[in-house]
């Protein structure tokens, strides 16, 4: 007999067997789960990581009973503590729970030492993996998708048969203690759910809703510890989290990352629940413990955290967070200390510095910041790359961070204290160093110090002069090795504090070290170690400060003394050793252009007058000449950087400066050898180019006199520009010179002779040449001007930046000139892959050409075109490889400017090339296109313009392929037959009918002989669109066509694209839709006989099933898609609706390129065909639009046709009509819609679709529309408005001001006095303003309103956003007449308007003290960028005028003590500044 069916178990009994049971952790914790009806797989699949805990009514005896359980495990055994699921299990039973039981089980269980001992545990076997590496600490990957939990279901999977309780060991030790040690990942797994149920206790021991102030504070007493046992626990679980974040940054665990940050604030929570007790009145005992157990892991953790790529407010919070408890319990405490030790800082005024105020500070954080860290084991610190070192600098910061802001305060007592401070972490930061590294310490030294003064910038800190001078013994610049030199440390040095180097400081070394920083300098030229970013460092971040430094020291007579020794320490250098390169910072040009900067101030004139009265004496040799000495370089390098960019006139009767050219002119006519005859060359250019006056007589004339020996430079240096830098650069000078004079002169003989040596010069660079210049382009420096090829360049692009120059040159030359630049520019064009808008980097000739060729320059430069012409088109005949670059350089020509003769030429060209049919079809387009341009110009001497044969011989040259490409190529012959027939109309009335009466003649014949339309051909394609332009030109055409015959022969045409439609219909059913290009084709077709082909059923059943063989086709694309749907609207009939077709064809473009070509053609046709449209069919669209909704699903697309609609319809009076009824329920579902917004493309049309309503028909616009618009702008700026992309932030504010501006500006009467709607969009617009915090609460009871409604697309807002608030705000409280009042009849009284106007502006000087009390209390909570708050300042000064001054006095009662500090503020500065109606 079969066996009855065993009895269900009682949940007491599964409970007394769980306490029996002695299966394994894991099996036992489902167990418990499964009692009380939980499935812990599905809980640790699908986590919810912002979850608020959930707030149990009833009683719950079976979950309090397994928490009981579960505390006791825990307390019990290792095993369990180390368990993810024991947490997991722990987490579910707080929201199960009533919280008054919860914090009573909780309190009897000691709660907290659970945790200390958990964290502890787990801390412990994270040693043990990093140690020993038991593998990988976590795998890394781009994806988070593989969780944590699955390792922990891979760690417990193993365990499911149930074991022997074990007897305890001699040594007391429970047998659950003895288990294998977890891996990281487990344990971090663990980590986080415990810190997922502190982070739940927490979040429930602050809420108020629902917890009574009893349970409250009960469970915050089971928080509650000793403040050692807190700080033990906080600070076991930051260095955990240390670890943590470090390898779940290393291991790309984004997910993880996340959800670590955001519950570790729970941490702070639970040390702010500490216990009191033994607290003095400073905290003595609390900061004492965070600073011995907490200190040092809060530093490794805030460190740890910035160092993760991830970017959340969380992590924002969590930063904040470390850094006020640092501050709080270690930065404060010490600086009390400081301070009540006097405060008075180190004392640099005897000879030997004081430095007793350091020492107490450095004992202080020595034994803190150098304790051995939790995880001090080298095997760990190793694996983990942790340095004590790390910790230094991020302290500094915290520090630095936490001193008062206020400036005066800031200077007379923080920068003692931060400057102490700095010495004493500097000095920290040596030993710390040192004893971890012993060999090698100090390059790491000097790097944390590095970051020590990076702080101190940032931070804005000032340390003194002594403070910079003692630790710039470790810039390693007085030392005798170059390798010791910390170049960056000496750039951060002279940014803090430029004066350590300046001889007029009072600094007792500042000479010596001034001295060492040169001589180091001049050794890292001479030893040629010079990197591109060492010298970099020298040059921007050394000399060029230095040049400053000594500027505002009144001391810029100094520095050119110090350049001057210099450049002659070099040149001596150089005379010694040939091999020393031409260019050293001090004869950098940005050095050279920052001292001719300084040098134009009117200050510096005097010292500048010196210089050449110096330079005079020095450049003069004993034989009259110029000299070759040292003293002379240096002079002439100084004296030509004073005159860059400088104001000269050259008509004064300087004796100094006509002495100095003296010598200069007939050096430079001479052929003395020296390698800086280009900076003469360079000083007689500047003073050229920056004459004020003519230069007809005097020095001009003598300097336009050297225009001759310029061109014997030139010729000279040529023959030795292959292996000397002088030599090139002597050639560009001088030609810059050339060009230079030719400006001040009318003379320009000598012009073309230098033209054409430049230009046989640049003849001898191959294309080879320039396709090897692509690997190293020039960057446009003198110094780099290394080859024959970039001085060709030079010359080219200094030719480029002289428009006016090309006048002056031959045609000849210039053509020959142009000619050999575009072969340079093919070698480095790729036909393939490059456009002229899109050019490779290292291209420069191309990148020169296009310049050239470009539409502005040839507007300015008109000379060249004709040459530009010839040129390319000898090229376009002679070479097919690359015509699609000469076709593209013709189509950047203005075609306006082209001659009338030349662009017959072009045409008769291009016409030549179609036909001979070797071009690719992206050329033909290109050709076609060009065509189509030329021939829109007036009439042309080409055979094109003045025959139809011409035109008919080009669609037979041109072969279709069946590719995308036929679609250009059939769009550019529409376009060139459209310009040819419209010339051809414009011929003499004879010569017009005869050629027509042909043209139609042979056309008709051809199509009567036409059997069926071929897609490939090109000839068919000409047919059908001719017999349209017959068709659209019929009325011109009397006399030349007969009308109905050319009806008949339409209809002819039709039928065989009607018989092409059956025929593609046929092919779609026998097999897949494959050749969309040809079905594309025979749409397009249909376009010419939209009469005929509207209501043709056949046709309409064509489109019909093709549109539902393309929506089951997956391989057809959105065009065909596209041509489908607008020809099934053309095909529509006046008496069907047309909005499921407009629809239909709106869904297959995309709206993110509005202002492409497709798109606009739709615009176009659908405005056109609603404005065609009567009044009650175009209500009937409206209507079935918003019948379709917008919300959801193509939302976007109804919002743009009902837009367009709207835009359509006319404006009517009457509110009662069928239109304003229809027209004020389309504003309601758009204002509906609008907060439910899921992009910004749809919230950008609901809005402009408002606009036009409000705009155009404020008639329609109904008193509950204006009320709806109202709070749907305050629902918008709210958190519950619209989900879109904070990167559209400032297009909604923006789009949300100008909606509030409508409302006030054109239905101001409707809205009235009824502010209690105005006031809420106003006050959530202002708080948009403000900058996005970045604390975030732990869900605690003091929720932040302000924070907590924050949009969810609101991102950082600048000026321009509070602009258009400040617009609202001045319009609201200085309404126009024409805003509160309506018209009165002619010859009322201007008094009614003037009290309207004094009337809204009393009211809304009683309503707007909300909105500056709103601004108050924002300013305490959040910040405003200086330029946002200068541009909000208007629009509130105009708040103030409109208010009472009893209302003021009510308002300023009404604020607390600190609102009352910000709007005292306020008033004070509109006192001062913004006081605009009052006296």
């Amino acid at each position: 007999m079969p066996s009855l069916p065993e009895r269900p178990r009682s949940s007491q009994e599964a409970l007394l067997r769980l306490e029996k049971g002695t299966a394994s952790p894991t099996t036992q914790l489902n167990e418990a789960a499964q009692i009380i009806g939980l499935d812990l797989s599905l809980c640790a699949s699908h986590p919810e990581i912002d979850r608020a805990p959930h707030i149990p009514n009833p009683a719950a005896p079976k979950e309090e009973w397994v928490l009981r359980w579960l505390l006791k495990k825990l307390k019990a055994g290792k095993i369990y503590r180390v368990e993810p699921v024991s947490f997991l299990l722990l987490r579910q039973l707080i929201d199960l729970i009533p919280p008054k039981t919860l914090a009573s089980t909780l309190k009897d269980h000691k709660f907290l030492d659970v945790i200390e001992h958990a964290i502890g545990d787990l801390t412990d076997n994270v040693l043990t993996g990093l140690v020993y590496g038991t593998a990988d600490i976590l795998p890394s990957g781009s994806e988070s998708s593989r969780t944590l939990s699955d390792s922990s279901r891979a760690n417990g999977g193993h365990d499911k048969k149930g074991t022997k309780r074990k007897r305890a060991r001699e040594n007391g030790q429970d047998a659950m203690d003895i288990d294998e040690p977890r891996t990281p990942a487990s344990c971090f797994l663990a980590f986080t759910r415990v810190l997922d149920c502190l982070y739940s206790l927490v979040t429930l021991s602050n809420r108020t809703a629902g917890v009574t102030e009893a349970a409250s504070s009960h469970l915050r007493n089971a928080l509650r510890g000793e403040p050692q046992q807190a700080a033990n626990t906080v600070g076991k679980s930051l260095m955990l989290a240390s670890v943590a974040i470090t390898q779940f940054s290393h291991g790309r665990k984004t997910t993880e990352l996340q959800h670590l940050f955001y519950v570790l604030p729970s941490l702070f929570e639970v040390w702010e629940l500490r216990s009191h007790r033994q607290d003095d009145s400073s905290q003595g005992s609390s900061h004492k413990a965070f600073a011995t157990h907490c200190f040092q892991s809060a530093l490794r953790l805030l460190h740890c955290v910035r160092a993760s790529q991830l970017d959340t407010a969380e992590k924002n919070q969590l930063s904040n967070g470390l850094e006020r408890l640092i501050a709080v319990h270690v930065v404060f405490p010490a600086r009390t200390g400081f301070l009540s030790r006097g405060g008075s800082g180190i004392d640099y005024s005897s000879s030997e510095p004081d430095w007793s105020s350091v020492q107490p500070i450095s004992d202080t954080f020595r034994p803190i910041l150098c304790a051995e860290e939790l995880l001090n084991h080298k095997g760990a610190r190793k694996r983990l790359q942790w340095e004590t070192a790390d910790l230094i600098p991020e302290f500094f910061a915290v520090a630095t961070r936490s001193v008062p802001r206020d400036t005066f305060r800031r200077k007379t007592d923080e920068e003692p204290w931060l400057e102490t401070l700095f010495v004493a972490v500097a000095e920290l930061a040596f030993s710390v160093v040192k004893a971890e590294a012993m060999p090698t310490f100090m390059p790491r030294f000097v790097s944390v110090l590095e970051q020590l003064f990076r702080v101190v910038l940032t931070q804005n800190v000032r340390l003194s002069l002594q403070t910079l001078l003692t630790h710039a013994r470790y810039t390693g610049l007085l030392n005798d090795g170059l390798p010791e030199v910390e170049w960056s440390l000496t750039a951060l040095l002279i940014e803090l504090g430029v004066d350590i180097f300046l001889p007029n400081s009072g600094l007792a070394d500042s000479d010596k070290l001034l001295e060492a920083l040169l001589n180091k300098i001049m050794l890292h030229w001479q030893t040629s170690v010079s990197t591109g970013s060492s010298i970099e460092v020298i040059k921007t971040g050394i000399v060029l400060p230095l040049l400053r430094g000594f500027t505002g020291a009144r001391d810029l007579a100094t520095f050119m003394e110090v350049w001057y020794q210099q450049l002659g320490n070099v040149e001596t250098a150089r005379m010694r050793d040939g091999n020393l390169g031409l260019f050293t910072v001090w004869e950098d040009d940005d050095l050279c252009n920052a001292y001719g900067d300084l040098l134009r101030n009117p200050l510096n004139q005097n010292l500048a007058a010196a210089q050449i009265r110096a330079a005079a004496s020095e450049i003069r040799g004993e034989d009259g000449g110029i000299s070759t000495s040292e003293d002379a370089y240096g002079q002439v390098v100084i004296l030509e950087s004073g005159f860059r960019k400088r104001p000269v006139n050259l008509a004064d009767n300087n004796v100094d400066l006509e002495s100095v050219l003296g010598t200069v002119i007939p050096a430079l006519s001479s052929q003395q050898t020296l390698h800086w005859r280009w900076r003469l060359w360079r000083l007689v250019r500047s003073l050229v180019e920056n004459n004020t006056h003519k230069t007809d007589s005097g020095l001009g004339a003598k300097l336009l006199s050297l225009t001759g020996e310029a061109i014997t430079s030139i010729r000279r240096c040529h023959q030795e520009s292959q292996n000397k830098l002088s030599a090139r650069l002597e050639c560009i000078e001088a030609y810059q010179f050339i060009l230079a004079a030719l400006k001040h002169t009318n003379d320009g003989a000598a012009f073309p002779t230098a033209m054409k040596e430049t230009t046989d010069y640049i003849k001898t660079i191959s294309a080879k040449n320039a396709l090897q210049s692509m690997s190293s382009p020039w960057d446009g420096r003198s110094e780099s001007i290394d080859s024959p090829t970039i001085l060709s360049l030079a010359y080219l692009l200094t030719l480029v930046r002289s428009p006016r120059v090309w006048s002056w040159i031959e045609p000849e030359v210039r053509r020959s000139l142009f000619a050999h630049i575009l072969s340079l520019v093919t070698a480095q064009y790729q036909p393939s892959s490059s456009t002229l808008e899109t050019l490779a980097s290292g291209a420069r000739f191309l990148q020169a050409w296009t310049s050239v060729v470009s539409h502005e320059y040839l507007l300015n430069t008109p000379v060249i075109i004709n040459d530009l012409i010839t040129v390319i088109s000898e090229r376009v005949k002679d070479d097919p490889s690359n015509r699609k670059l000469y076709i593209e350089s013709l189509q950047r020509i203005p075609a306006t400017s082209i001659r009338r003769s030349q662009r017959g030429a072009m045409l008769d060209l291009l016409q030549g090339v179609v036909l001979k049919q070797d071009s690719s079809p992206v050329v033909t387009v290109g050709i076609l296109s060009l065509m189509a341009k030329l021939s829109e110009m007036s009439k042309s001497t080409a055979q094109l313009t003045g025959s139809w044969e011409p035109i008919w011989e080009i669609a037979k040259a041109i072969t279709l392929q069946g590719a995308d490409v036929d679609l250009e190529i059939m769009k550019a012959f529409r376009f060139l037959h459209r310009a040819v027939f419209a010339k051809l109309l414009l011929l003499a009335e004879g010569d017009r009918r005869k050629l027509f009466k042909k043209m139609y003649r042979k056309i008709s014949g051809k199509v009567a002989k036409l059997q069926s339309l071929s897609s490939s051909s090109m000839e068919c394609f000409f047919l059908r669109i001719s017999l349209s332009q017959f068709w659209q030109d019929r009325s011109q055409l009397t006399d030349a066509i007969d009308g109905p015959e050319l009806a008949s022969i339409r209809e002819r045409m039709f039928g065989l694209v009607v018989a092409d439609v059956r025929s593609a219909k046929d092919q779609c059913k026998k097999q897949p839709l494959e050749e969309t290009i040809s079905l594309i084709k025979t749409l397009d077709a249909l376009e010419d006989f939209e009469d005929l082909a509207t209501n043709h059923v056949e046709v309409k059943k064509f489109l019909s099933k093709i549109e539902s063989y393309v929506e089951k086709s997956t391989d057809s694309g959105s065009s065909l898609r596209r041509h489908i749907r607008r020809r099934v609207l053309a095909t529509q009939g006046q008496e069907k609706s047309v909005t499921v077709p407009v629809v239909q064809y709106a869904e297959s473009l995309p709206l993110q390129q509005m202002y492409s070509d497709q798109q606009q053609l739709f615009i176009w046709s659908t405005t056109d065909q609603f404005r065609s449209m009567s009044t009650s069919s175009l209500l009937r669209v409206i209507r079935e639009v918003r019948q379709l909704g917008f919300f959801g699903k193509n939302a976007e697309y109804h919002l743009l046709i009902a837009g367009l609609a709207i835009s359509a319809a006319p404006s009517t009076e009457d509110r009662e009509s069928d239109q304003a009824k229809e027209l004020s329920l389309v504003c309601t579902g758009i204002t509906e819609a609008i907060s439910q917004s899921k992009s910004h493309v749809e919230f950008v049309l609901a809005t402009e679709c408002l606009d036009v309503l409000l705009r155009s028909h404020p008639r329609c616009i109904s008193q509950w529309n204006v009320d709806s618009l109202l709070s749907c702008i305050a629902i918008c700026a709210s958190k519950s408005g619209p989900r879109i992309n904070p990167e559209y932030s400032g297009v909604i504010y923006i789009r949300l001001c100008r909606l509030m501006g409508l409302l006030l500006g054109l239905h101001r009467q409707k809205i009235g006095g009824r502010f209690h709607l105005i006031l809420p969009p106003m006050q959530r617009l202002l708080h948009c303003l403000f900058a996005k915090a970045k604390k975030r609460a732990i869900r605690l009871a003091k929720s932040d309103t302000g924070n907590a409604q924050q949009p969810h697309w609101l991102s950082q807002l600048d000026a321009t956003h509070a602009t258009h608030f400040t617009r609202l705000l001045t319009s609201l409280c200085d309404p126009t007449v024409s805003a509160v009042s309506r018209p009165t009849p002619q010859g009322a009284s201007h008094e009614g308007l003037t009290d309207q106007t004094i009337k809204a502006k009393r009211i809304a000087g009683q309503y707007l003290q909300y909105l500056i009390m709103d601004y108050a209390q924002r300013s305490l909570l959040g910040t405003l960028s200086p330029d946002v708050k200068a541009a909000l300042l208007p629009g509130l000064y105009s708040a103030l005028d409109v208010m009472s001054r009893e209302t003021m006095r009510a308002m300023n009662a009404g604020l607390d003590i600190s609102g009352r500090a910000v709007f005292k503020s306020l008033y004070d500065d509109y006192m001062r500044f913004g006081r605009w109606n009052k006296g």
